[in-house]
């Protein structure tokens, strides 16, 4: 055989191997079956997922297990892995036999049907403003729901005032505050449908949390939604095996930030000096001051007995009131299920937290603050028939609150208004310690722990049934539904009370000439001896309060939703009513309070291009005459997906998805203050006539015309806004530009005068507030690998409000004028620093009252600007100073990543242009009746006549005594803080148990956890935490925690 014929032969044998092992590839892909599971990135499993073989009409979906078995029928066989929510992925099988998936969300597919007013919706179809969020990132330690969301959807400002457990809600806006002072600017929550607080639902029980932010979302709510509207959906059933769910942790409860005191040195070195600068002596000698420091180790102690903490005390009463940690735990518990025509979903959960104030042990009650809930939730969703469905809900919560019988506040206060060498913690005997003879300058420890106790106990049953009925019969009625709803809700309250006032002593003994006590405060025996000072009463006394409401809610509504070719038309008829009664003492209050109204919205979209939408809300109120009681709110909007023309096919690749939308249109409010009725005259008692030398006074009677032209205050809300998304929707983009125009806001008269005879000033539709702003929401996902996932998101929202019309009589100069400021605006005066000479004093003008410059003001006191020139400073040169603590700029930014069975996320939350004027005791010191108030630690930071020169301090010159110097403790820039802050809202790292060993258990996933809520502030503001709604410290701060936790599904 030649070399050719040899290579022709060994030519022929490769072809005939390639073609065998082509054959046996074919023959082993085409009869090979191919198994596994599909989950999500946390590990649970997806039932009913689509698994289908690419290129064919062979396909299957996993079971309850998550499991799929499919026969593969073509050569190099690829899988798409499909599921409503989440990215579908195309997975290569080769020669594997087992192949499990791990599918990411999408959230826009996952949002493809939206939560809207009165129903739901294609995501694709709206044009309203409106934000959701993902459950999973408010689970947060946290009794109260509403103290969660900061940060975390744009246009809400969420700011928690306070970390009392059982009352640390938060105060809440959408977009900012569009009315003015002292109006209701709070949104309307609907829980299933219905009127109720969403506070107190434990996080594991909601399916979706949605903000309508415009008018075109709003308007079918009429008089209800001017101030935007939060829609919360409780959990339904699911069909499958019933799935036991079980989430629980265990934190660790501290203070953000613990107001700091002065010291007993710190304090009485102040005290001298102010002491000196007012009276021209030393309140505290010098050996007064060594024995204090001998009694606290400071110094050699000599003598022990004499120079005691008791004698000679140095409290800290601020921190005495609290713990270092406190505790809290919650758990819930729940079960999810059901076949195809009845599913459930029932759930129970506990919280416990237990506060930080200290409590002494007491033999006949209980002062700890400890606040426990109990949540239940059950919902039954049956299908009697193809077309009938039947929706039942029972929720609700039952909570038990224990507090000090002195509110917080007032025990904070008097931690204010006492310094640390007033008085003794405590007497050696156990006593409680005091000075005053009426009970004034209370000790706040013994207060806190010897003044008996309260409870607090909430209960709430909500309860509503919906029957929906699909009408398609017909040809012509195909698309058409109709619904009814019944709510009927339950509140009770009862507060009961139990105070005491123990007696309170202070040393017999004299005291010398350098205020040193001398051997007269022991006896014989050396014990110390005690003067009584106060009688108070020792058995707890008893007092209570309650409160009851009821609410009933119907509504009834035909749905319409159908396409004919490339048009899809939409349409919604509702009709509701509601009606409230609550406890009261007098007969107006209660007689029941009555709402109702007709809702409309239409659709249509061509193509799934363009979209239009006109909403209308029609709205009754009891709250105006007759003449004036329903009102009329029209919206409409439209909408043009950009990305859905066909010319826009090249970019696709970039710009996956953009979308221009615009709405237009009016809502309402029927808020009023005052008394019910108020469009009726009464009857009311004045004044009357004065007669005679001794001018004598006859008592006479007039008409009140409280309110009889009042109605309803309207809003005219626009809002421009476009959403984007790039490189195949990994990078999401919305904008929103916003601007209201709120008028006939329901205030008091203002210009009328005296003389003109009202028994009291009636009020107006007068009101009107300009608001504006501008949001933006960024989103990035990725799958980095085939277990690695990371989320980037971030918020921003800006608003600015305006006065337009107060009904403020004119004013003399400009800068009085408070049309054209914001509606928080703080007025005061503009400090230019601090006086450095007496020849600046005397060239400056006169200062409050002074008969001429420098008659109170001295160097190192505020110096005030002068506006109007006259040389003098009053109530003329007052200016819009300030913005209020509302911040007009709020944001949110964070990020998720996955790795592997690992998985880390970060959420920080901020806010800007928000600031607070200080004052009250301990901020202006010294200034009270016997000037013996507490400092903070940072009153080292003051004006000295060392260097009196010195601008950059905190305080300026002190004084000793009440009205000493008034002329440092106005309303002015001088005490003006910006309190704007970014804060580390959450980190959580977590940890999902492997598959490999969850299958050998009887557990479906396993996921455990650790979270850290509030853990770093960054802020100018240094006293306390910035969010407090507090001008000294007295409310008690926020908390940080730290939690341990378990999720587990079975």
């Amino acid at each position: 055989m030649n070399l050719f014929e040899m290579e022709k032969h060994h030519t022929k044998t490769l072809w005939l191997l390639a073609l065998l092992l082509t054959f046996s590839t074919v023959v082993w892909a085409q009869g090979t079956p191919v198994t596994g599971r599909v989950s999500d990135e946390k590990g649970e499993l997806l039932i009913g997922v689509s698994v289908q073989e690419k290129g064919t009409t062979n396909g299957t979906i996993t079971d309850t297990n998550g499991q799929y078995n499919l026969k593969l029928t073509s050569n190099n066989p690829i899988l798409i892995v499909s599921y409503i929510g989440y990215k579908s992925q195309e997975v290569k099988v080769g020669k594997q036999k087992v192949l499990d998936v791990i599918l990411a969300e999408d959230v826009s597919s996952l949002d493809e049907v939206v939560v809207v007013a009165y129903g739901h919706q294609r995501k694709v179809s709206v044009v309203g403003a409106q934000s959701s969020m993902k459950i999973e990132d408010i689970k947060m330690p946290t009794a109260n729901l509403s103290s969660a969301i900061a940060g975390r959807l744009p246009g809400v400002v969420a700011v928690q005032r306070s970390g009392e457990p059982g009352h640390d809600d938060s105060d809440l806006w959408i977009r900012g505050i569009s009315t003015l002072a002292g109006q209701n600017s709070k949104p309307l929550v609907l829980v299933d449908g219905v009127e109720r607080s969403f506070n107190n639902i434990d996080p594991e029980d909601i399916e979706s949390f949605t903000v309508l932010k415009d008018a075109s979302a709003t308007a079918v709510y009429g008089v209800r939604g001017a101030n935007g509207v939060i829609l919360i959906k409780t959990k339904p059933g699911k069909v499958g095996k019933p799935q036991f769910s079980v989430d629980y942790y265990e934190g660790f409860v501290t203070l953000t930030k613990k107001p700091e005191m002065a010291d007993a040195f710190t304090y009485m070195d102040a005290a001298n000096e102010a002491y000196m600068d007012t009276r021209g002596s030393m309140l505290y000698s010098p050996q007064y001051i060594e024995a204090t420091k001998k009694a606290h180790g400071l110094l050699p102690n000599d003598n022990p007995l004499m120079f005691n903490p008791y004698l000679y005390p140095n409290v800290d009463w601020m921190n005495e009131l609290f713990n270092d940690w406190g505790h809290n735990r919650r758990v819930n518990v729940s079960v999810r299920g059901g076949v195809p025509n009845a599913t459930y979903y029932v759930s129970l959960s506990y919280y416990n937290e237990k506060g930080l104030t200290r409590t002494a042990e007491m033999e006949n009650y209980d002062a700890n603050i400890r606040y426990d809930r109990y949540n239940y939730t059950a919902n039954l969703n049956l299908k009697p028939t193809e077309t009938t469905t039947i929706d039942l809900g029972f929720n609700g919560f039952l909570s038990m609150g224990n507090y000090p019988q002195q509110s917080t506040s007032d025990l904070f206060a008097s931690a204010m208004e006492i310094n640390p060498v007033y008085l003794p913690l405590m007497m050696p005997d156990g006593s409680v310690p005091g000075i005053s003879t009426n009970g004034d300058l209370r000790n706040p420890y013994a207060d806190l722990t010897r003044r008996g106790y309260k409870n607090e106990a909430r209960n709430q049953l909500n309860s509503n049934i919906r029957l929906t009925q699909d009408l398609g019969f017909w040809k012509w009625s195909k698309g058409l539904t109709a619904s009814a709803m019944l709510a009927f809700d339950v509140h009770n309250s009862r507060d009961l009370k139990y105070n005491k006032r123990e007696d309170t002593y202070n040393f017999a003994g004299t005291k010398d000439e350098n205020g040193l006590w001398n051997d007269d405060v022991f006896d014989a025996d050396g014990n110390y001896r005690y003067a009584l000072t106060y009688t108070g009463h020792k058995d707890l006394a008893f007092d209570q309060g309650a409160s009851d409401s009821r609410s009933t809610y119907f509504e009834a509504s035909l749905n319409y939703d159908r396409s004919f070719g490339l048009h899809r038309i939409g349409g919604l008829l509702l009709y509701n009513q509601k009606i409230y009664r609550s406890s009261s003492d007098n007969l107006i209050g209660s007689l029941p309070y009555k709402q109702q109204g007709l809702a409309a919205r239409a659709t249509y979209s061509w193509n799934d291009r363009y979209f239009f939408e006109a909403n209308l809300g029609y709205n009754g109120s009891e709250n105006f005459s007759p003449e004036k009681r329903f009102g009329f709110f029209p919206a409409f909007g439209l909408g043009w997906a950009i990305s859905n023309e066909a010319w826009w096919e090249s970019l696709q690749e970039t710009v996956s998805y953009f979308k221009v939308r615009y709405t237009d249109g009016l809502v309402g409010t029927d808020a009023v203050t005052g008394r019910r009725f108020m469009y009726l005259d009464q009857m009311a008692s004045v004044d009357g006539y004065r007669f005679g030398d001794q001018n004598n006074g006859v008592g006479g009677w007039g008409f009140s015309k409280y309110g009889a032209n009042v109605g309803w205050s309207t809003s005219r809300k626009q809002d421009l806004g476009v959403d984007l998304k790039f490189f195949k929707d990994n990078l999401s983009l919305t904008l929103d530009i916003f601007k209201e125009h709120r008028k006939d806001i329901f205030i008091t008269r203002r210009v009328i005068p005296d003389y003109s005879g009202f028994v009291e000033m009636p009020y107006a539709n007068l009101g009107v507030v300009d608001n504006k702003g501008f949001e933006a929401t960024l989103e990035y996902t990725q799958q980095l690998g085939k277990k690695c996932f990371l989320t980037v998101r971030g918020n921003f929202s800006w608003n600015e409000d305006k006065i337009i019309e107060n009904d403020d009589p004119r004013v003399q100069y400009p800068w009085m004028e408070k049309r054209g400021t914001n509606v928080n605006g703080r007025w005061g005066w503009i400090a230019e620093g601090l006086f450095t000479s007496e020849e600046e004093i005397m060239d400056h003008a006169k200062q409050f009252g002074e008969g001429h410059p420098g008659q109170i003001s001295k160097v190192g006191d505020i110096k005030y600007k002068d506006l109007n020139g006259d040389g003098v400073i009053d109530d003329y040169d007052k200016c819009l100073i300030g913005q209020g603590d509302v911040p007009k700029i709020y944001y949110g930014f964070g990020a998720d990543l996955q790795l592997g069975d690992f998985s880390v996320g970060a959420l920080f939350a901020g806010n800007a242009k928000a600031d607070r004027c200080l004052g009250g005791n301990a901020m202006y010191p010294f200034n009270d009746g016997s000037g013996i108030t507490n400092l903070f630690a940072n009153i080292t930071d003051r004006w000295s006549a060392d260097n009196p020169t010195n601008q950059d301090v905190f305080y300026p010159r002190l004084h000793h005594g009440n009205n000493a110097n008034q002329n440092n403790m106005k309303t002015s820039t001088w005490w003006q803080k910006d309190v704007s802050f970014l804060r580390l809202k959450q980190l959580t790292i977590a940890y999902q148990l492997p598959k490999k060993l969850i299958n050998q258990t009887f557990l479906k996933s396993a996921r455990i956890y650790v979270m850290g809520t509030n853990l770093l502030t960054f802020s100018k503001f240094k006293l306390w935490d910035p969010e407090l709604n507090t001008n000294n410290g007295t409310a008690y701060p926020n908390v940080r925690t730290y939690s341990v936790g378990v999720n587990v599904s079975f």
